[in-house]
């Protein structure tokens, strides 16, 4: 039996709730790798990850195993939790 190989790249982007500038420069650095960590774990890879205070772009690699709703809903979720356990306003993004 043959295997397959699955190479889908993909172009997210999207901001936090209200465009709220709630991403600072220090901490920046921080997400963008805990967001790759959220890839890896879930059977993705991060190609490159940037954004602003306000907003965010991610190159993955989806993979075979999650379409590409879930892949955003878990890297959005994930990620909003662990800015939520760092000091500061109530963090959320976009919704959709």
């Amino acid at each position: 039996m043959g295997s397959s190989y699955i190479s889908n790249h993909i172009h997210v982007v999207f901001s936090t709730k209200e465009r709220v500038r709630s991403i600072s420069e220090k901490i920046q650095p921080k997400l963008w790798a805990y967001m790759a960590g959220i890839a890896e774990n879930h059977g993705m890879h991060a190609v490159k990850i940037g954004g602003i205070d306000d907003h965010v772009h991610l190159l993955i690699n989806l993979g075979g195993e999650l379409g590409i709703t879930k892949a955003v809903q878990v890297i959005k979720s994930n990620s909003s939790r662990w800015m939520n356990e760092h000091p500061g306003p109530r963090f959320e993004w976009q919704e959709g």
